[in-house]
């Protein structure tokens, strides 16, 4: 048997780091952490469609309805037909929602040197190629 427990670790530290930054994000922003990553998506991919949002965050379409419904319905992002396909939504961030986001940039800048401190830059490549691995191997979600 390995000596490394990494399922355990990664789901542990999975865990307590996404209530961290919950925590902090309710705190300093007054958004969830779930609702800040939604911003970060999009407002770096402006007119993004609700497919595309649901896909980079990794959830299932009921998930990413429920997510977008509470962030439209908080006057954070706004829906507009795509000019290209009436049946898709695009998807922007309000005035509100673009000031929320940058203001949550400083907060990833802390939660990732949270995360890197004590590392050197070796150390760090094999830890973002652990990471990467793992998202390759157990694909997209519903593969």
């Amino acid at each position: 048997m390995t000596k490394h427990r990494f399922f355990y670790l990664l789901n542990l530290a999975r865990h307590r780091v996404n209530k961290h930054v919950d925590r902090v994000a309710l705190d300093e922003l007054g958004i969830s952490a779930a609702w800040l990553g939604a911003l970060f998506v999009i407002g770096g991919q402006p007119g993004a469609s609700q497919r595309e949002l649901a896909r980079s965050l990794g959830y299932n379409e009921s998930a990413i309805t429920a997510l977008l419904r509470k962030l439209v319905d908080a006057e954070l992002v706004e829906r507009a037909p795509s000019p290209s396909d009436a049946r898709v939504m695009q998807l922007q961030l309000t005035e509100r929602g673009a000031s929320l986001a940058k203001r949550g940039k400083p907060l990833l800048k802390r939660f990732n040197a949270m995360l890197m401190d004590g590392f050197d830059e070796p150390e760090l490549d094999v830890a973002a190629r652990f990471l990467e691995n793992a998202i390759e191997r157990f694909g997209p979600e519903g593969r």
